[in-house]
């Protein structure tokens, strides 16, 4: 009981902030502060806030057919004109209040200006250095000494933006600062030595340790085939020198012969599989012309959405220190990232191997994590 008392604290206090003129930010930053959670426990959003001020159900009333399929779990397939019939349960809001709410919201409806965030392509992969949480597009508006103004356009904590200041801090780090760094990094990254012989190492991994495996169980094999010759010799010699029946040296014969046979089929399997592995391994000519291409990709000019996308393909993870400086970078190469290049022109230039060889090798993916 108390916790829906709660609840309905937190609705009351809601509607009375929006509509004595605040706005969503101001409103989650408040109620956080506050300490009010939502059903599930978690610090409220803008997103909602927005849900809660369009509930009817806090006027005591029941949606129906809220969505036009219910096997589709997107936006798209929601229902402007649903059904709102009285329900059973006690309001929480007035409905005078309600309706008051709804017309500021529908006078704010505008559609704000688009974000493109093709030209932000380290949304998401870049993560607050605070709470870990995806960094997201944030704009600044500076007056300069002249009067004039500019916006600035930063990477902020998506939680701080979201959730406001009880749960982060913006952590802000300028658009172009942190684009220009990590694009540098990566082409160094991609032309380094020793990454090349990390990453060389690592797709070839499982490949080394099924050989490696193959090569012990031969040797397993050779020894147990030694031993078997050495008892097949020996019952010989004992029928020989009349120690054992025919019978029984007949019977000790097949057993022995029928275990040779188990050690050789043993150890023609171990070789299919160190011969199998021999041809997958990746060589390194591929792993050279696959990173030199990602490099290429990265540093030509190519369209704002390709670049992000195949940036979210590289890289797992950009963590940013609390001086708000690039920290490290976790890349990752995957079946997904080769597709992709062959898809968008990823040939490398005549002479090298293709880099969709890894495709025909059964590359697997790869996670290499880069402190820079």
């Amino acid at each position: 009981m108390e916790t829906e008392e709660t609840e309905a604290e937190a609705v009351q206090l809601i509607y009375d902030m929006y509509a004595s003129g605040k706005g969503y930010k101001a409103i989650v930053n408040h109620i956080n502060k506050l300490g009010y959670k939502s059903k599930k426990g978690n610090a409220f959003s803008v997103a909602q806030l927005r849900t809660i001020l369009t509930n009817p159900v806090y006027i005591g009333k029941v949606r129906y057919d809220a969505r036009r399929n219910w096997n589709e779990k997107r936006r798209s397939n929601i229902n402007p004109e649903p059904i709102i019939a009285d329900g059973i349960h006690q309001a929480i809001i007035e409905e005078e209040q309600w309706n008051q709410v709804q017309f500021l919201i529908s006078q704010k409806s505008g559609k704000p200006s688009r974000i493109y965030d093709g030209e932000y392509p380290l949304t998401g992969v870049l993560k607050c250095p605070e709470c870990g949480a995806g960094m997201v597009i944030s704009r600044v508006c500076n007056k300069k000494v002249d009067g004039s103004k500019r916006k600035l356009t930063y990477y902020a904590c998506g939680n701080w933006k979201n959730k406001g200041t009880a749960v982060c801090h913006s952590n802000m780090i300028r658009v172009e600062k942190a684009n220009s760094v990590v694009y540098q990094r990566m082409e160094e990254i991609l032309n380094d030595d020793k990454v090349f012989n990390e990453v060389y190492s690592r797709v070839n991994r499982e490949h080394n340790i099924l050989k490696k495996n193959a090569c012990m169980e031969q040797t397993l094999q050779e020894k147990e085939r030694q031993k078997l010759e050495n008892r097949m010799s020996r019952n010989h010699e004992a029928y020989e020198d009349g120690l054992i029946t025919k019978e029984e040296f007949l019977t000790r014969k097949n057993q022995l012969e029928q275990q040779m046979e188990q050690v050789r089929e043993r150890t023609n399997e171990s070789r299919l599989i160190l011969l199998e592995e021999e041809r997958r391994e990746i060589p390194k000519e591929a792993v050279r012309a696959i990173l030199q291409n990602f490099s290429l990709a990265l540093s030509g000019d190519i369209d704002h959405t390709i670049r992000k996308r195949l940036l979210h393909l590289l890289i797992k993870e950009i963590t940013v220190d609390r001086d708000r400086n690039i920290d490290s970078i976790k890349i990752k190469l995957s079946d997904d990232l080769i597709r992709f290049l062959q898809n968008n022109g990823g040939t490398p230039p005549d002479g090298e191997p293709s880099v969709f060889m890894f495709r025909e090798f059964g590359m697997k993916s790869l996670e290499l994590e880069l402190v820079i």
